[in-house]
Formats: C-alpha cells, structure tokens, sequence
C-alpha cells in the first residue's frame, strides 16, 4: 500500500515492500512510483523495493515553486532516515540518477551501493537545449507536440523496430495523459531543476560501491557520458547494455534487473584471481 511521508508541508507517497536488504528506486523524470511494476517482482523478491514519487512526480505533492537536485536527495535522505535505516543501496535511472549521484556524494554515510542507469554528472549545452526544449513545449500546451518533443527520445532505434505496436499504444495512452495542464507544469519544474545539476567536483566524495549502466542505443545520454561517470567515481564498475536506449527498464528489463539484483546483493566486491 503506498504511503505517506510528510516532507517540509509536502506529502510524499512512497511504496515499501518485500523484506531484506533495502533497494530505493528513483524515478526518471516521466516516472512514477507505478512505472516501476513491471520490473518490481525480482527485485522485492529477496529485497525490501522502495519507490518514491519525488516532488512533482506521480501522487506526491506539486508545488508553485522552483527546487533543484540538492532539494530532492535531501528528500532521500530524510525518507531513509525516517524509515530507519542507517544506509540504503540506492539505483537510479536518468533524472533518479542525477538525485542518487547527488545523494551519494553529500550523504555518503547513507549509501550502501549505487547502481546508476542511463545517467550524467552534469547537465551540459546540449542536454540543457533538451530541456529548454520540453519547457517550451510544456508551455505551448498541445499534448501530442508535447509527445513528439520528448518521448522519440527516449527510446532506442531497436525498440522502435521491434515495438512499433507497444509503441503506437503507448502514443494513445500518453498523449491523452498529456493533456493535463498540471501535469506539463510539473515536467516544467522538473526540468528546470535539472538545469543546474553540476556534480562534477563531488563525484570524488562518492564512497559507495558504484555500477554505472548505460544503453549502446541512448541518444539522449550518450555512452560517453557514463564513461565520465567512470573515470571518476572510484571503485566503479561500467557497463554497455546493447540494443538499448534511454528507458533501459523497458528496453532490456532482464538485464536491467539482474545487473541491478546482483551488483546489490553479490556478498564480493574483490575478487582475487
């Protein structure tokens, strides 16, 4: 049953469930707590899942003003806290990767392991033109402009040969779900707290054990952006997921999960051979 954590006057949902060592999932930017189902069963399996919907996502509470990547993991932060855990393994994807490399870096203590998807460091020229883009078309408020501006990108050439049907559903569904006025406002908001994520420099305070994921098909993030990742977060692991694009739970959901279970539940970190 999804609950309710009261975060500075917001109402946060969140879901818990299974038992075991704790895994909190964060959203991409489209996300919701839900968008997770279809992958949710192994990974609550022999592990306590924690999905949250972060401000301006899902069920959790909108709000009229501008917040940034620093707001949303202290949000993570408090929920961990709240929920009594000393520390976490934490796995985000894309927009969930910009919190849980944020997270990671300024709450270390609270970190057990990372698994990063389809993520970057920073927001730079181009991906902020990305996003300027999906404002501009937030504001003009036609639904299926608002569809093509963003959804095409997310998904890899692959997907789109092999998924047209999946696809030309998932245009219905969304474009009609695009329609919301309060619904575009918060992918806005959300954008616009993406404009200033800079990690960079805190990358090297990141103690977690860290897989990082990225999607040979990922034209939204390109592969290059986790090798940065890579470079510099010490002990780190990379990872090229083929055939894949930017919504790599969807695109390769077997992978995705058993990179995901295994990294956080494998009891070695060294081996020596």
């Amino acid at each position: 049953m999804v609950d309710t954590f009261n975060y500075n006057g917001l109402e946060i949902k969140y879901l818990v469930e299974g038992s075991g060592k704790p895994i909190i999932a964060l959203n991409g930017i489209m996300m919701t707590i839900d968008s997770w189902e279809p992958i949710a069963e192994p990974l609550r399996k022999h592990n306590t899942l924690i999905r949250i919907d972060m401000i301006d996502q899902g069920k959790s509470s909108k709000v009229d003003f501008e917040y940034t990547i620093d707001d949303q993991s202290d949000l993570i932060a408090s929920l961990i806290t709240y929920l009594g855990y000393e520390k976490a393994s934490v796995m985000g994807i894309s927009y969930g990767g910009y919190v849980a490399i944020n997270l990671a870096s300024r709450y270390p203590n609270l970190v057990d392991r990372l698994v990063l998807f389809n993520t970057t460091a920073n927001v730079n020229k181009r991906e902020a033109e990305i996003f300027y883009a999906w404002q501009s078309s937030a504001k003009l408020g036609d639904p299926y402009d608002f569809y093509l501006t963003m959804v095409p990108q997310f998904y890899g050439y692959t997907w789109y040969l092999t998924r047209s049907d999946w696809l030309k559903k998932r245009e219905e569904l969304l474009v009609d779900f695009f329609k919301s006025k309060e619904y575009r406002e918060s992918i806005y908001r959300l954008c616009q707290s993406c404009l200033s994520h800079d990690s960079r420099d805190k990358l090297k305070d990141i103690t977690a054990p860290t897989l990082i994921v990225g999607g040979s098909e990922d034209y939204l993030f390109p592969y290059i952006r986790q090798e940065y990742l890579h470079r510099n977060i010490k002990n780190s692991q990379l990872i090229l997921m083929a055939d894949t694009g930017h919504v790599s739970p969807y695109e390769n959901p077997w992978v995705f999960t058993s990179l995901t279970y295994g990294f956080i539940n494998n009891p070695k970190l060294e081996f020596k051979i």
